[in-house]
């Protein structure tokens, strides 16, 4: 079938063809989880043109969730069901690439109602205190980032935060959150501060922000090994000017930092088969006192011995610091 097209302002498009009409009925059908609505308008434009984009991908998606609606009835609390919808979401993404499925808008549609879903559930199974710690929350989170609405991720975040503040992970989703909304110094400052905690805890794979990749990069190409690349990021990124927005030090952090050091520098002197992720995590250590004393007005003794200390353990990250 020839399909029918209208000229608007000398741009040819397809708004008019009663096919794209009905696959937006279906991916409308999706979002609302009528999934047997959706693969009869599927099928019925695969009638009238078999090779019409992404019919085939929508049915072979909509059967996968058809064949779970009963199991999905048998879940016991809400928060069963969010964590059977995750698992089952995960399943559906493997039967994608075993099935040849595109991530289109089928599945985008699909995947709106099905975390939807999960976040409704989780919601619930949080106000009736089924999980007593944060967990939930950050999980409802990580589904409202991947659905792209940062605003409600950043709200659930924030909430999660004030429960547990010395998580590197959470921080830097929320960093990466606030960067896709354009509010680049909370989320240098909350980058910052997660790579500072544990960068070992943070998971690259799951950061959207090109600005966390791309120091990645710059820090591969300088430390020349994956493996412990994440530790000497905030290195990099200090030597670098990348973490060039630092916040205000908390009543007591001088001394628990100056605390911290110390303990680190017995590690490092002591545990050799550690110190290539203890001497990153001590060099950043000093960059953060030295940030710390100059924010105070503290001593300038003790800042020239912290860059002595840096230039004895590493000159390369000392010049580099100093240029």
């Amino acid at each position: 079938m020839v399909q029918k097209i209208m000229e608007n302002g000398g741009q040819l498009t397809f708004e008019d063809d009663p096919l794209f009409i009905k696959q937006n009925k279906a991916h409308k059908f999706l979002e609302e989880g009528k999934f047997d609505k959706a693969i009869v308008l599927f099928e019925s434009i695969i009638i009238e043109n078999p090779n019409f984009p992404g019919a085939n991908d929508g049915i072979k998606a909509s059967k996968f969730w058809i064949s779970k609606k009963n199991k999905l009835k048998k879940y016991f609390t809400s928060y069963d069901k969010g964590k059977l919808l995750l698992k089952e979401w995960k399943d559906f993404e493997k039967y994608m690439n075993k099935n040849h499925i595109k991530h289109g808008r089928s599945t985008s549609s699909i995947q709106k109602f099905i975390f939807c879903d999960v976040i409704e559930s989780f919601a619930e199974a949080y106000n009736e205190g089924i999980v007593p710690d944060t967990a939930i929350l950050i999980q409802i989170g990580d589904l409202f980032k991947r659905l792209g609405n940062y605003e409600k991720a950043i709200d659930v975040y924030e909430y999660a935060r004030g429960f547990n503040i010395e998580d590197s992970s959470l921080l830097a989703k929320l960093g990466d959150c606030y960067f896709s909304i354009d509010e680049t110094s909370k989320a240098k400052v909350l980058f910052r501060e997660a790579f500072f905690l544990d960068p070992g805890q943070i998971e690259l794979d799951k950061i959207e922000s090109p600005f966390i990749h791309m120091l990645y990069k710059k820090t591969l190409a300088s430390v020349n090994d994956p493996e412990i690349a994440v530790y000497w990021m905030p290195v990099i990124a200090e030597v670098k000017g990348a973490f060039n927005v630092k916040r205000e030090p908390k009543k007591g952090e001088l001394e628990e930092l100056r605390n911290k050091i110390k303990n680190l520098e017995d590690e490092y002197n002591t545990n050799r088969k550690k110190r290539m992720y203890i001497e990153p995590k001590l060099l950043n250590h000093y960059f953060w006192l030295i940030d710390t004393l100059k924010i105070v007005a503290g001593s300038k003794k003790e800042i020239e011995k912290s860059l002595q200390k840096i230039n004895n353990i590493n000159p390369e990250i000392f010049t580099q610091y100093l240029e």
